[in-house]
């Protein structure tokens, strides 16, 4: 009943956030439950020192676009790649790549990355809806190569090394970027498409050196993590003065005025983020109230005991969520129920981990309410419907090398284990 409830404010446009509280409200009055329980969890829930590093990530991410950052990765890629066959939007692959390294969220990869290369693109004679497809699926990446802010959430609510999990998403995000190259490239080469011009090494090298700021934030920020020099919160705020640093004084493109912008959005982003974080927390201590997800983990376990087909099922579960919710909460609202029955299966929460997040960056261009649709359809002025016809090739492909994914567990276990066992 309440998942019907949950389900029909979301399908009355109603916010995530506000769709989550009334239905946990609405559960509580029906239940034994104490009303009461509402404002302490929701305090509790977001009470966490791992937490922080959310609106911390978020603010060097809004600074490494403002400072002029994402402009110069566009501009090493296409020196490094632009000569190749399909060189332009295999550029906007690794663009991606190198920004989500950044920003750990997957509509601020599609509007840094997209806003520049889609024009490109269809000035290249790409189709738009090629374009488009494109990056919105190249953009999914933020959520996936670390540092993530949805996997960050993952580690604090399933109680997961971030560190581990950090790692962990390398793999899998290089692995679906090289699949968007590959497809990239026969893409180009059926339709006939030119290489650019090869650039000479000279332009190869300034370009290279005019990103290298930017280049090796992720090593400062990860590097660290995974050496025990500083936990994850700690890296994201030295993240955002590494930002501010190269927004100031390498770059020179950041300005007082702008800096008050970027924190303004940044705050306004991080607060839609938290209250969601808050009222779902209130959702998974309803659920584990009313026993929920035993009951779940009895009924799956009904329907199959063989471990591929429970993660089919939860697969298929995942993309379905992840068509209509945001990532951030799916993974609050859904790790209380499906972590149990996983981990009963023998499968590593890292696996499950990395499994749940590759589901949930698909959510995120899947009609009817991916996020990077409309992020996209925004910075290109493409029609949503155009933007949704582009990216269904692109979710074809995602989703073939999610089954890659999840039935080949060594993706995802193979750097933890060596990094933190040797």
């Amino acid at each position: 009943m309440i998942f019907i409830i949950f389900i029909i404010l979301l399908l009355l446009s109603t916010p995530i956030a506000v769709a989550i509280g009334l239905t946990c409200v609405i559960a509580m009055l029906k239940s034994n439950a104490s009303i009461d329980v509402l404002a302490r969890t929701m305090f509790s829930g977001i009470d966490s020192f791992a937490l922080m590093a959310i609106p911390f990530f978020i603010f060097a991410g809004d600074l490494m676009l403002a400072g002029g950052t994402s402009k110069r990765l566009i501009d090493m890629a296409k020196k490094w790649v632009g000569w190749t066959t399909g060189g332009l939007p295999i550029a906007g692959v690794l663009s991606s790549m190198f920004f989500a390294a950044l920003s750990g969220s997957s509509p601020a990869t599609v509007a840094a990355i997209g806003s520049v290369m889609i024009p490109s693109l269809k000035e290249a004679r790409y189709s738009p809806t090629f374009a488009v497809g494109l990056m919105c699926a190249s953009g999914s990446l933020g959520i996936i190569i670390p540092p993530s802010i949805t996997l960050l959430v993952y580690g604090v609510v399933a109680e997961v090394s971030i560190g581990k999990l950090f790692i962990a998403g390398i793999i899998p995000g290089v692995f679906i970027g090289i699949v968007l190259i590959v497809v990239s490239y026969f893409i180009a080469k059926k339709e006939g498409h030119q290489p650019d011009q090869r650039a000479s090494l000279r332009e190869v090298w300034e370009s290279t050196k005019n990103a290298f700021w930017g280049i090796i934030m992720p090593v400062i920020v990860l590097g660290g993590i995974y050496k025990g020099i500083f936990t994850p919160t700690e890296a994201a705020a030295i993240a955002i003065i590494y930002s501010l640093f190269i927004g100031f004084v390498i770059y020179k493109e950041l300005t007082f005025k702008e800096l008050f912008r970027v924190a303004k959005r940044s705050v306004v982003t991080s607060s839609m983020v938290m209250f969601v974080i808050a009222v779902a927390k209130v959702f998974s201590w309803y659920l584990t109230f009313e026993r929920i997800p035993t009951e779940i983990a009895a009924q799956l376990v009904q329907l199959s005991s063989s471990p591929v087909m429970i993660l089919i099922l939860i697969n298929i579960l995942l993309l379905i969520v992840g068509m209509f919710m945001d990532a951030s909460a799916a993974v609050l609202i859904l790790v209380p129920l499906l972590l149990p029955i996983v981990i009963e299966m023998g499968i590593s929460p890292i696996h499950f981990g990395i499994i749940m997040i590759v589901n949930l960056a698909i959510g995120m261009l899947t009609p009817p309410f991916g996020l990077n649709l409309f992020v996209a359809s925004g910075v290109s002025k493409i029609p949503l419907t155009q933007v949704t016809k582009g990216a269904l090739p692109f979710i074809i492909v995602l989703i073939l090398a999610l089954l890659v994914i999840t039935f080949v567990p060594q993706l995802s276990t193979f750097l933890p284990e060596f990094v933190y066992e040797n």
